[in-house]
């Protein structure tokens, strides 16, 4: 039900979803990333001070403004990222709300993030966000955002020359792990559900450069806690982690 309500909603939301650049949207082929990403959009309840959702934070702003972008101190403020709008529509197609929002997959190992907005050319800190703090290293104000959890697992190489593979989406699904280490079947390696749409699998590896992706069924699944990528040989995009 919450899929297909997702999916409704989506109709009057996603098409009415732009902006200068295709920044900060999910993976066309992904399917749980696509319905984290619409059910994030279509929760958003209105202009406000930023906030967490699904492990990401949700930036807006009034859509008053011919652009508005945000840049980041992790960063160094060399990559202006631009706000998409949200247009709500009624049954008849009539704009009855419009709004600027930003998604910010949250960066690896960071506690907080630190933030100017750019508001038609002009630099400035969020008026939403009444945490600001004035940075002596670079002497300008800014905007900063805490996350109230601690960092999320990743995948990662352990202390025990193993891999612990992470997969993050829906409750309730069969995941498994297909790389190299199995010349690509898909029925090999099943993941456990260790917690509501969270799915982990300990495998020990020699020293070598990996080259893996998860599946449901048949479908393709990229590990979006590893930002590695690369192409295989046949044109599949694969998540790449190397044991040393």
């Amino acid at each position: 039900m919450k899929r297909l309500l997702a999916f409704l909603g989506a109709l009057l939301i996603s098409a009415s979803v732009f902006a200068a650049g295709s920044d900060a949207v999910p993976d066309p082929n992904d399917t749980d990333e696509r319905y984290v990403y619409n059910n994030t959009v279509l929760e958003i309840p209105g202009v406000g001070a930023p906030y967490e959702s699904d492990n990401s934070v949700v930036f807006t702003a009034k859509a008053d403004s011919r652009f508005t972008g945000i840049a980041f101190s992790f960063e160094g403020y060399k990559t202006i990222h631009p706000f998409r709008i949200r247009k709500t529509r009624d049954a008849d197609g009539k704009v009855t709300d419009s709004l600027m929002f930003y998604i910010l997959d949250r960066p690896k190992h960071i506690q907080s993030v630190s933030y100017r907005l750019i508001v038609d050319g002009l630099w400035t800190t969020d008026p939403l966000n009444p945490d600001k703090y004035y940075d002596e290293n670079t002497g300008i104000l800014l905007s900063r955002f805490t996350f109230s959890t601690t960092t999320p697992p990743e995948t990662a190489v352990t202390k025990e020359n193993a891999v612990r593979f992470i997969y993050k989406g829906t409750t309730g699904q069969n995941i498994y792990l297909a790389g190299t280490f199995t010349n690509w079947d898909p029925w090999i390696y099943e993941m456990r559900e260790t917690a509501p749409g969270f799915y982990e699998l300990n495998l020990p590896l020699p020293a070598g450069t990996y080259y893996y992706t998860y599946y449901s069924g048949m479908k393709a699944l990229t590990d979006r806690t590893n930002p590695h990528k690369a192409y295989t040989a046949d044109g599949r995009v694969a998540s790449v982690i190397t044991v040393k």
